[in-house]
């Protein structure tokens, strides 16, 4: 009998330690000081304002930049802002818009809990992140921008 409650014992030794579990957070990026972003004004602030007051973006791109024909259809009938007569309606106008950028500054937070026992697995993952987004005209004067909070952070925490 002595055996059997051992090897009982044994078996739940192993099963509770042939588990684990582990719980943190992942951060990403910068904090973003929310309190800095009244210092950029639409129509006023220019790009190194910008820079001055949140660093490097995380990521950067071009947007809006065209080029369309105002010439001539394919069927030979003028386009949009095409003169109807003379030589330039017969080679058509160039439009062109200019490419304007946008600064993306991001934090993130991964809050992950694991537990693990036998064959059972608990994982979560709840993902938080803080963005900025600040799109310039073509002189690169702020045209606009965009805050979303998350996070409880704070530039103080880093």
């Amino acid at each position: 009998m002595s055996i059997r409650y051992a090897v009982i014992g044994i078996s739940l030794l192993l099963g509770f330690t042939s588990g684990g579990c582990a719980i943190g957070t992942q951060k990403s990026g910068r904090v973003i000081d929310g309190r800095r972003i009244g210092e950029i004004k639409v129509g006023v602030s220019t790009k190194q304002d910008v820079l001055d007051a949140f660093g490097p973006p995380n990521s950067y791109s071009r947007v809006g930049a065209t080029v369309s024909n105002a010439g001539p259809s394919l069927l030979g009938r003028p386009g949009p802002g095409a003169a109807s007569e003379g030589p330039a309606s017969a080679q058509g106008a160039l439009e062109a818009k200019a490419a304007e950028d946008v600064f993306v500054y991001e934090y993130t937070e991964d809050h992950e809990a694991f537990f693990t026992l036998l064959l059972f697995t608990y994982f979560r993952r709840d993902t938080i992140s803080d963005r900025l987004m600040v799109f310039f005209d073509t002189k690169d004067v702020v045209k606009y921008l965009a805050f979303a909070k998350q996070t409880d952070a704070e530039p103080d925490d880093e």
